[in-house]
């Protein structure tokens, strides 16, 4: 059948149109959901961030919602991660995002043994956020993943350890496999350099040896107390060392088991886990009265970027949990 010249005109102008309006409506939504950065200077003589080529530059990226933040969260890339890689691997900021929560994704990826500078820079950041945008520095979640963890974790101690040692107290801290004591930290790298099967946990594993021995002096044996002042949590120790500042602090951990990689892939068992560390922390924690420290544990679901599989990794973490746990935190419905 023939189309009539003034339908086909007709058709055409229809089909134009709602595309035209369907490109509006979806350029407006990405760009309403566009993450901002912000330029916090082109030096960085601490390295706290990099694998950015020659830049010097730190920054921080933040996804700001339509409406006045009910809270922040922090989220901060594992050692040596890129924050674009980062967020091709998770949901979280677009899922705060929807609820009303501001999003800060600071370029820190490496940094130092005290975590002071790291520190430092998280609380300029802090302070141009409550500022710009006044959200109640009450209501700040941070985590992150691994070295980025740590950070978070360390943080949160720091602000427990003395009245405005920081620039807030986190509302709660999550956490993705993150290294705890870093005595046990030492003793794995002993038992990897000796298993020589992973040539690239054998170099990660000498490097952290001489950097513990250059900064504390020896090891953990030689000088106890060192790794315990450094550590996040120490297990054998009273209120797990530093651990017992985050006795007030809603804690999320979250760590895969995959023995089949562990001991396939690395020839490793438990004692080189980092749940090991973690559960025993949260355990510490729930001892010490804190009802909101809990540690999710799954099995085989790490995977990488590139799609190797790899527990040490975004995807063990339920994006949508994550998002449930921070909003029961700040009380949003």
């Amino acid at each position: 059948m023939r189309v009539s010249p003034v339908f086909s005109l007709f058709d055409n102008t229809y089909m134009k149109n709602l595309f035209l309006l369907l490109f509006i409506f979806s350029s407006g939504l990405s760009s309403a959901q566009r993450f901002e950065r912000i330029s916090l200077g082109d030096q960085d003589p601490a390295n706290l961030y990099v694998n950015d080529g020659d830049s010097t530059e730190l920054y921080y990226l933040k996804l700001v919602p339509k409406s006045e933040p009910i809270g922040v969260v922090v989220i901060l890339p594992s050692g040596g991660e890129s924050v674009q890689n980062l967020l091709k691997q998770i949901d979280l900021p677009q899922m705060a995002y929807r609820k009303n929560i501001l999003t800060i994704i600071p370029a820190i990826n490496w940094g130092t043994e005290t975590r002071e500078v790291e520190i430092e820079l998280l609380d300029q950041i802090f302070q141009a956020v409550v500022k710009e945008h006044k959200v109640p520095k009450e209501n700040f979640v941070l985590g992150g993943l691994s070295n980025g963890g740590m950070i978070a974790l360390t943080y949160a101690e720091a602000s427990k350890k003395e009245v405005g040692n920081t620039f807030l107290v986190p509302k709660g801290v999550f956490g993705l496999d993150v290294p705890l004591d870093k005595s046990h930290f030492y003793e794995y790298c002993i038992r990897e350099i000796n298993r020589d099967f992973s040539e690239a946990g054998v170099n990660e594993a000498r490097w952290l040896l001489n950097n513990y021995q250059q900064i504390y002096g020896g090891s953990p044996e030689e000088f106890p107390e060192r790794y315990i002042e450094a550590s996040i949590y120490s297990n054998g120790v009273e209120g797990g060392g530093n651990a017992k500042y985050l006795k007030d602090i809603p804690i999320r951990m979250y760590s895969d088991l995959d023995v089949e990689w562990l001991i396939n892939q690395r020839h490793r068992d438990l004692y080189d886990w980092n749940g090991t560390d973690i559960v025993a922390m949260v355990n510490e924690l729930k001892l010490m009265g804190n009802p909101d420290a809990n540690v999710i544990i799954t099995m085989g679901k790490g995977v990488r970027l590139d799609g190797r599989r790899h527990p040490h990794s975004w995807s063990i973490m339920d994006n949508q949990d994550c998002l449930n746990w921070i909003s029961k935190l700040f009380e949003i419905q």
